[in-house]
């Protein structure tokens, strides 16, 4: 599939920051259940409303969707600098498995970066929305947070819980 085959969401004439979140949170469900203890991600690289590149996080160790977007745009010929990122969770911000993906975007000239909702991983959790700010990219934290929420509700409460998920039982049912 190359970019031009990303389809708006439909009946949308015009795309906004919300349409770009979608197709990201689309491009996430890709990966469910193969990202191990990472969140299945989407992202997508935009130039003037044209997507250039997309992609998700891969199996542990591969790359995080933020930088596979990245190479996706790279790979069709297409320079990053400038460009607004949507990712559904907060790029992280620290060398695990995979190198830090703000260190990336910041390196690759990113000026505007979009998300849904903060990483809670105890390493990140802000720290990938401060790094990006520093390095004076813009950052749109909150879009389409209630359908993000909803898709990587259990990783989400996992990590912010810090504690296995449990249902409650009432007495006699």
């Amino acid at each position: 599939m190359v970019s031009s085959d990303l389809p708006a969401p439909a009946g949308i004439e015009t795309r906004d920051d919300s349409d770009f979140m979608r197709l990201a949170l689309e491009l996430g469900d890709r990966a469910r259940g193969r990202t191990g203890d990472n969140p299945h991600v989407g992202s997508v690289v935009v130039v003037d409303g044209r997507v250039l590149g997309y992609g998700w996080t891969g199996e542990p160790g591969q790359n995080h969707a933020e930088v596979s977007a990245i190479s996706s745009a790279e790979r069709r010929g297409h320079s990053v600098a400038g460009a607004t990122l949507y990712a559904t969770v907060e790029p992280c911000c620290f060398v695990g498995r995979t190198p830090a993906c703000s260190a990336t975007i910041i390196a690759k000239g990113i000026r505007r970066v979009v998300f849904a909702v903060r990483d809670p991983h105890p390493r990140v959790n802000g720290c990938g929305a401060a790094q990006l700010r520093a390095a004076s990219i813009e950052v749109v934290e909150g879009v389409c947070v209630n359908e993000v929420e909803l898709a990587l509700g259990h990783w989400l409460r996992s990590h912010r819980e810090r504690a296995p998920e449990t249902h409650l039982v009432r007495e006699g049912q």
